[in-house]
């Protein structure tokens, strides 16, 4: 038997649940490792004191206090903000379904405002016709100058006409048909 083996069966040995097969090997290995010995009989020493101490006086309330405080552990369930964050409107994610719910209340919004204008616009019809009326009697001035001078443009010269015999060489031949 190992030291690892060993102190695997200390506790059986003191409480005598190991096999004689076992119980054997393990005496063997206590009377010639000197560390098992000594953590043998630490262990011994150790059991026996504990059987000396004196048990410990609680008050009477003091089973029923420590199960509700278990309970009120146990019960409390996540905080506000862990439950706000754990909130999946929609499916979306937080932040998200914020976003798409500002931008449905917007477009409510918007929509509300439109269709609640029932009013016509004022419309001051006597200052209109004053103002027309000063229109029709000034002259219309355009702003575009007509040229006085007819020079050529680009489109008054026509290359098609004229022959350029470097142009007939660039033509498009067909192949495998009459030229």
């Amino acid at each position: 038997m190992n030291c690892y083996d060993f102190e695997l069966n200390i506790s059986a040995y003191i409480e005598g649940e190991l096999k004689q097969a076992v119980r054997e090997n393990f005496i063997n290995h206590k009377e010639t490792c000197d560390n098992c010995f000594e953590k043998l009989s630490d262990i011994s020493k150790l059991m026996e004191n504990m059987l000396n101490i004196s048990n410990v006086k609680t008050s009477s309330q003091f089973d029923q206090v420590l199960r509700e405080r278990i309970l009120e552990i146990d019960n409390k369930g996540p905080s506000v903000w862990q439950r706000l964050l754990l909130f999946k409107p929609l499916g979306f994610e937080p932040i998200p379904a914020l976003g798409f719910a500002m931008a449905f209340v917007m477009v409510i919004g918007a929509s509300f405002l439109l269709l609640n204008q029932d009013g016509l616009p004022n419309v001051d019809f006597e200052k209109l016709s004053t103002q027309s009326q000063q229109k029709t009697t000034n002259q219309f001035k355009p702003s575009v100058i007509t040229p006085t001078k007819n020079l050529p443009s680009m489109a008054d010269s026509d290359t098609s006409g004229k022959s350029n015999p470097k142009h007939l060489e660039n033509r498009i031949q067909l192949v495998g048909g009459n030229k």
